[in-house]
């Protein structure tokens, strides 16, 4: 379960002020759009959804045409949810943590072999590939979009983050891997005692 950060309530809102959804849509959203840079636990989303309509800050109704005949409950956000929104968003937004494991493994190099480094470094890169690749099929997802009453214009904004960060974090790999690859194997092994 990933950590509840106390900002499922504004994401769900800034969701909901794109146009009214379900829990569903929330979800495949979450995991397509947002998912390279906002991690939010699936497990706070119907919760969530539910305070916000107790709160007043959106409104439920169910919708029988679509699904397996069970019906839909779709959420739009409230004036005072806009509001809500609207406060939050005009406030600074907290700094940024910054959190990579291969980061703390290749600052303790000198107690493993740089096979090992070289190792950790082809995996992240590949996953920064893939990640790459994302964004750009998002970028293309969005340029698909134009013209179809719904401006893509902020989402490609993150999209060109993720492209921007991705480059960078491959093109460090490869240039750490060109550092590790010309240092000499290291001076002493780890001993067992």
């Amino acid at each position: 379960m990933k950590e509840n950060t106390g900002k499922s309530k504004y994401v769900m809102l800034g969701m909901l002020a794109l146009t009214p959804q379900t829990g569903y849509t929330i979800k495949k959203w979450l995991e397509n759009e947002y998912s390279h840079f906002w991690q939010e636990s699936y497990g706070q989303i119907y919760p969530t959804l539910k305070k916000l309509v107790e709160e007043g800050l959106a409104v439920s109704s169910h919708n029988s045409e679509h699904g397996n005949g069970r019906g839909q409950i779709i959420y739009t956000i409230t004036e005072p949810g806009k509001k809500e929104l609207s406060d939050w968003l005009s406030k600074a937004p907290e700094i940024e943590k910054f959190r990579y494991e291969i980061l703390l493994k290749i600052s303790f190099g000198d107690n493993t072999t740089k096979e090992v480094l070289l190792g950790h470094l082809d995996e992240f890169m590949k996953r920064n590939e893939k990640l790459l690749e994302d964004m750009n099929g998002y970028m293309e997802e969005m340029e698909g979009e134009k013209g179809q009453n719904f401006d893509c214009t902020y989402s490609k904004l993150t999209a060109l983050c993720g492209i921007h960060l991705y480059s960078a974090m491959k093109a460090w790999a490869i240039e750490a891997k060109g550092i590790i690859s010309a240092k000499g194997e290291k001076n002493h092994e780890t001993k067992n005692t």
